[in-house]
């Protein structure tokens, strides 16, 4: 009874929390850098060479592997030395060029690091003198963020990581609350297994974490794993980097991981006096995972400390529920209490056997994991996956499609599990314990994947804005592809019945970016017709959208509506 009770709270609570994010929805987070305005802008015709080259991106930039190249019409790099970040605006990439350029075509082909960790790159065409035409240039600077799926070595060493992380702290948790007594009886298989599995998620977390260094290094640098072991990239990515202050950070917790679990090893009895080593060993592999939201999609959203909170809340959750379910499954079979034990309490009211006392307290655990895999799983959803479209058309979302799928089986197999752990007759099916830690083990290579995929912000596609207004006048504003650069704009007004309104003298729309000062773009529609404008969005991100609508009779509509724009 107490357990329903238990679980019909924190399902409330859960929901209760998932409505709650639903109607606070957070701004959604582009993630990676991306060029605001270039000097000379893109596709642009100058009549006199320029001195400089300059792209301003919407966020700060690494310090380290930057590069910016000009290539003029013969092929040549025309840069005047190396490129730099300016001091004085860290989102700012400058070269100097050389003096007196020819005429034709030229090509700024730049590489940075954004603020999340992740490599993006791209090319901007620009022209001096009007004697060539643009033909071979692309109409709109191009931008390579990193839309394909991250390469396995990224997977992988980060896998690596949450596997070993679900081990430990699984192992960890089984001692400290899942079996129901702490002493000297435990069978020596237990200890041998709990020892095992304790090292095994330190070596394959450790190795995550070293690993990571090498595997950043050459993904900044560019030039795959050749570039891994370089010491002067290494240097570049342990100084300049943001990762590579938080490696630092890592390296540290990891070695005091490492003393407190040795300390904790060192003899074979697992009694309730060294809690205080389980818990050690709990709060450095929790630091650990604290320290990969800062280098993160979190880490770039417009109110970073709670996106990073979340984010880690997810993870630890979400590790801890798996971590627990290995136990169960790996753990529990060999830890067997005295005969005597199973018979009766000291009160002499009967017990449950051990396993199914195991069972039920993991149910509490799982129910409170969950209940933060829901809240902060919506949070982060409604923060990277601002459309439906951008939730089945983007590689982020069709990933978090499945993720989310693999997910609710667990949850399914898990439920059977506790429905089973009611009735303490029954024997625990190993084969769906052990089904259930599989699927986790596919979902934490799932988030491995979407710790390396931009997010489905860059894509969210087609934009339709509809508002309907006290006179039952509704307004609808399409725009595509709505992303960076040239977008299509169209405006229809239908009055009550449901038909276009013939009496529309001028429709007028201004977007002010809501994120910096880009200035104010105005786009002017004549007449009711639905007819199309094609204006240039100059940057991604959050854009407020003020509509004014002025009827013959001089009557006017004035509202504001919010567009989310992509950064592809």
């Amino acid at each position: 009874m107490r357990l329903n009770i238990l679980f019909r709270k924190w399902t409330l609570f859960a929901a209760a929390a998932c409505a709650a994010l639903l109607i606070l929805a957070p701004a959604s987070a582009s993630a990676h850098a991306y060029v605001v305005s270039s000097q000379p802008a893109a596709n642009e015709t100058l009549d006199t060479s320029p001195a400089t080259f300059e792209i301003e991106f919407n966020e700060p930039i690494e310090a380290g592997f930057h590069k910016l190249e000009v290539i003029g019409p013969n092929g040549n790099i025309v840069n005047d030395g190396g490129a730099g970040i300016d001091p004085r605006q860290p989102s700012r990439l400058t070269a100097s060029l050389q003096p007196n350029l020819p005429e034709g075509l030229y090509t700024a082909k730049w590489n940075v690091v954004s603020g999340d960790g992740h490599a993006i790159s791209g090319t901007i065409p620009f022209q001096i003198g009007r004697g060539d035409t643009n033909n071979g240039l692309p109409i709109h600077p191009t931008t390579d963020s990193g839309n394909s799926f991250p390469g396995w070595s990224l997977v992988l060493v980060r896998w690596l990581f949450y596997g070993g992380m679900a081990g430990y702290l699984g192992t960890v948790v089984f001692h400290a609350w899942l079996l129901p007594r702490l002493d000297n009886a435990w069978p020596e298989r237990l200890k041998r297994r709990s020892r095992a599995v304790l090292l095994a998620g330190l070596i394959a977390a450790s190795a995550g974490i070293l690993l990571s260094l090498p595997q950043q290094t050459a993904n900044d640098a560019g030039g795959g794993w050749r570039e891994a072991f370089d010491p002067e990239l290494w240097r570049q990515t342990l100084v300049y980097t943001t990762f590579g202050e938080i490696w630092k950070i890592q390296l540290l917790l990891l070695g005091g991981w490492l003393l407190w679990t040795v300390f904790l090893l060192r003899t074979s009895r697992i009694t309730r006096p060294r809690l205080l080593s389980l818990a050690g060993g709990l709060v450095f592999g929790l630091g650990l995972l604290l320290s990969k939201a800062f280098i993160g999609h979190a880490a770039t959203a417009e109110l970073p400390g709670l996106a990073i909170t979340m984010d880690f809340l997810h993870l630890a959750a979400s590790l801890i529920w798996l971590g627990g379910v290995g136990a169960l499954a790996f753990l529990l079979p060999v830890a067997t209490l005295p005969a005597a034990e199973d018979k009766a309490h000291p009160s002499g009211t009967p017990q449950l056997p051990l396993t199914w006392r195991t069972v039920r307290r993991f149910s509490l655990l799982a129910f409170l994991m969950v209940a933060i895999l829901m809240v902060s799983g919506v949070y982060g959803s409604l923060l990277h996956v601002p459309t439906l479209y951008s939730f089945t058309h983007t590689a982020y979302g069709r990933v978090l499609i499945l993720k989310i799928a693999l997910t609710l089986i667990c949850l399914l197999l898990g439920a059977w599990s506790f429905l089973r752990g009611r009735r303490a007759g029954k024997p625990l099916s190993a084969a769906g314990v052990w089904t259930e830690f599989g699927t986790g083990l596919v979902v934490l290579v799932l988030a491995a994947v979407l710790a390396n995929l931009p997010t489905a912000s860059a894509s969210p596609g087609p934009a339709t804005l509809t508002k309907q207004l006290d006179d039952g006048t509704t307004v609808m504003i399409r725009i595509a592809p709505n992303a960076l650069g040239t977008n299509t704009f169209q405006v229809s007004v239908d009055g009550p019945e449901g038909h276009p309104r013939t009496d529309v003298e001028q429709v007028t729309l201004q977007l002010t970016s809501k994120e910096m000062d880009m200035g104010t773009t105005e786009i002017i529609f004549p007449g009711s017709s639905p007819t199309e404008v094609r204006e240039l969005i100059t940057m991604g991100g959050r854009w407020n959208v003020h509509v004014h609508i002025l009827t013959k009779s001089l009557n006017s509509y004035d509202y504001d509506t919010e567009l989310s724009v992509g950064t592809p």
